[in-house]
């Protein structure tokens, strides 16, 4: 049993004052190959082996127009959600915002993504099995050979999905369990109930025992809040007993837990270049492009994968502005368009060039 992260480590820091262990998960590029290679490896091919190893390099030498494609993509099929979870950024979605992808829809943006993609995560900002045909996507795109997963509240799960669950040959399966008791549990999950989550996470492991397959794989999430810190014990014996695959504890989610504890979070920015300029690709249900799933590019796709091939956007002048953030050199020349890409004010990594003065303002601060 492959545990990401021991319950004694978050124990370790969750018991100081003030501080709640936080997993670079969005900014670590190492931590994002050591949790998810073990699911990836199955389905490099040739080409996808030498895609991978281009981008690598590429972000390694900060090239603004890149030769490679990406080779990680997240397809939202659903943006809406049965819970109303604090902090979450789908609730600031307007109401002609929230969608659901249809089938068609998805089949063509994997048509467009196949020959690269290693891995495509299906959920963003709702709840992904709100989409009734999210079984036969993740069927669509594992006949592909593409890696799949999903993140989900389990809230919806029924035993009348398992055989259609273990059909779709789904690779990685993340339920979310932020704590054991009911009381703690909603604090941060509002209108879910611990207990039908729990129970869900049984049925699967236990199915997939009695059907003895690998997958999906059960990769366990445990948002280490500062709520639920004595629970963290008993959360970690459940999930044992229950022979899970992976259990990662993760940080708090930004803005929910005390100011402080948020503040020293955030120190955590990386000095590297962003690498998710080089190896992924983030998608809505209107087909919308965002370079990742951050706050603030709602407003600002970069193009869409319904309309556009995906070499079209890759290279346009929005990723290539956005790499050039990273890149050395002298102070960035830019349009006013520029000014909206949220790249610019991500603190997530460092960037290596200022803005220059012009007509618009002031020198535009991105370091």
């Amino acid at each position: 049993m492959d545990y990401s992260f021991k319950t004694e480590i978050a124990l370790k820091y969750s018991q100081k004052e003030g501080k709640i262990m936080f997993f670079r998960s969005y900014n670590s590029l190492f931590y994002f190959v050591q949790r998810h290679f073990t699911s990836l490896f199955p389905f490099l091919t040739v080409h996808k082996t030498y895609n991978v190893l281009l981008s690598l390099l590429e972000k390694h030498l900060r090239k603004k127009k890149c030769i490679s494609m990406p080779f990680i993509y997240r397809i939202d099929p659903c943006s809406l959600c049965n819970l109303s979870c604090i902090s979450c950024k789908s609730h600031s979605l307007k109401t002609n915002e929230k969608r659901i992808m249809n089938l068609d829809d998805f089949k063509k943006i994997i048509n467009n993504i196949q020959r690269y993609a290693l891995r495509v995560s299906l959920y963003d900002m709702g709840e992904p099995l709100l989409n009734k045909n999210i079984y036969t996507m993740i069927k669509y795109a594992s006949d592909k050979h593409i890696s799949t997963l999903i993140s989900t509240n389990f809230n919806l799960f029924k035993k009348e999905h398992l055989e259609e669950l273990f059909n779709s040959q789904l690779t990685v399966l993340e339920p979310c369990l932020d704590g054991f008791t009911q009381e703690n549990y909603e604090k941060y999950r509002k209108g879910g109930n611990v207990e039908v989550v729990k129970n869900n996470i049984e049925m699967v492991v236990t199915h997939k025992i009695r059907k003895k397959t690998k997958l999906p794989i059960v990769d366990v999430q445990v948002v280490v809040f500062d709520h639920i810190k004595e629970e963290i014990p008993l959360v970690d014996n459940f999930l044992k007993k229950c022979k899970v695959d992976k259990i990662t504890y993760r940080g708090e989610v930004l803005g929910f837990n005390s100011p402080e504890t948020t503040r020293k979070n955030m120190q955590t920015q990386n000095r590297n270049a962003c690498f998710w300029l080089y190896i992924g690709m983030m998608i809505r249900p209107d087909g919308n492009v965002y370079p990742c799933c951050g706050r603030g590019f709602d407003r600002f796709p970069y193009g869409n994968l319904l309309k556009n091939d995906i070499s079209e956007i890759w290279n346009n002048k929005y990723y290539r502005f956005s790499r050039a953030l990273f890149s050395k050199g002298p102070d960035l020349d830019y349009d006013e368009e520029m000014l909206a890409i949220p790249c610019i004010a991500c603190g997530l990594f460092k960037k290596q060039r200022t803005m220059k003065k012009d007509k618009f303002g002031s020198v535009f601060p991105v370091k």
